[in-house]
């Protein structure tokens, strides 16, 4: 027992009772940003096409967060503190998703803080590097529809601009 250091069983018992019951807290969160977000972003005629995805990560059937009539949409709602190499790739691996998808509606990354979207304005980290733990179907799919993911970072394949209070983006054919 560190009882010194302020670990004792107790606390390990009271983190593991709120683990089990509050369970995933960041589909929680995930959920109800949607939530909340939703009524303030659909605009006039605009219909959600697809069930939104309530927790965190997608399926086959339900490939974005969002799915609309007009937008397809992807929230990333971890709070980031610093370097932290996994959230990039997944904030990067988001973007890519989004920049894949055929079907000519609007598309829009959600995220929680500026951290994230400074690194997505200022890194020179490439796609490759960002795409290097996901499935190899999606970097072929990357590769075959804007060349090799090693020429492209985010910062400069991806134009961003303020739109209130969320960020979105357009694919810039420039490298």
């Amino acid at each position: 027992m560190t009882i010194e250091y302020g670990f004792s069983d107790d606390l390990l018992d009271a983190a593991l009772a709120v683990r089990a019951h509050v369970g995933r807290l960041n589909d929680v969160i995930h959920a109800a940003v949607i939530a909340r977000v939703l009524p303030a972003i659909l605009e006039e005629g605009e219909v959600v096409v697809q069930r939104p995805s309530l927790g965190a990560g997608n399926d086959r059937s339900r490939p974005f967060d969002l799915e609309t009539n007009r937008r397809i949409a992807e929230f990333e709602v971890a709070q980031r503190k610093g370097a932290d190499a996994m959230r990039e790739r997944g904030i990067a691996s988001d973007l890519v998703h989004l920049a894949l998808d055929e079907s000519g509606r609007h598309a829009q990354l959600f995220v929680v803080g500026a951290l994230p979207v400074r690194f997505l304005q200022r890194s020179t980290s490439t796609i490759a590097w960002a795409l290097a733990r996901s499935s190899p179907h999606t970097r072929t799919r990357f590769d075959q529809r804007f060349g090799p993911a090693t020429g492209f970072t985010s910062r400069n394949s991806f134009v961003f601009t303020a739109n209130t209070s969320n960020w979105t983006w357009q694919h810039s054919s420039r490298r």
